[in-house]
């Protein structure tokens, strides 16, 4: 495998677990979480691959952002519909809307999960772009310059 993508698959692994966390209490700073681990990511993966310009260095970090921000995209969702679960069963007013009680048709329950996880999925996609521009950043500015070949002068006859 790859390191690119190994390392992305263990940072978004990571931040997974930290976005179900995050995404269940602030929806709203579940790409947060997305743009600092497709930073990690794309850091990583340059220093990992030892990248030769800075232009390799970027790619490398943008395929390891997306993967780590792919992987944390499902923590988000997962957070978005434990909040709504805790809402729902805890009886905690929401901040906006309505929630169906448990004994509410099962109809109504459906669109309250699904228009979580939209939500949840809306704000993921978010931090895939995130990831990946940070990843690509972190990746460019991760890989060292390297030095300029020297040119022998000409001979003269």
């Amino acid at each position: 495998m790859q390191p690119r993508i190994r390392i992305g698959l263990i940072v978004g692994a990571i931040g997974l677990f930290l976005n179900i966390c995050v995404a269940g209490f602030i929806g709203l700073c579940g790409p947060a979480v997305s743009l600092l681990a497709g930073g990690v990511a794309g850091f990583f993966s340059a220093q990992q691959e030892k990248a030769a310009t800075k232009s390799d260095g970027a790619r490398l970090g943008a395929v390891s952002g997306s993967v780590a921000g792919a992987l944390i995209v499902i923590g988000q969702i997962l957070g978005a519909v434990a909040a709504l679960a805790y809402f729902q069963f805890s009886g905690t007013p929401a901040p906006f809307g309505t929630i169906p009680s448990t004994s509410a048709p099962l109809s109504q329950q459906l669109i309250f999960y699904v228009s979580g996880m939209g939500t949840g999925l809306c704000f993921g996609l978010i931090g895939v772009v995130l990831a990946a521009l940070t990843g690509a950043g972190a990746g460019y500015l991760g890989t060292p310059d390297q030095p300029l070949p020297i040119q022998q002068p000409p001979m003269q006859p």
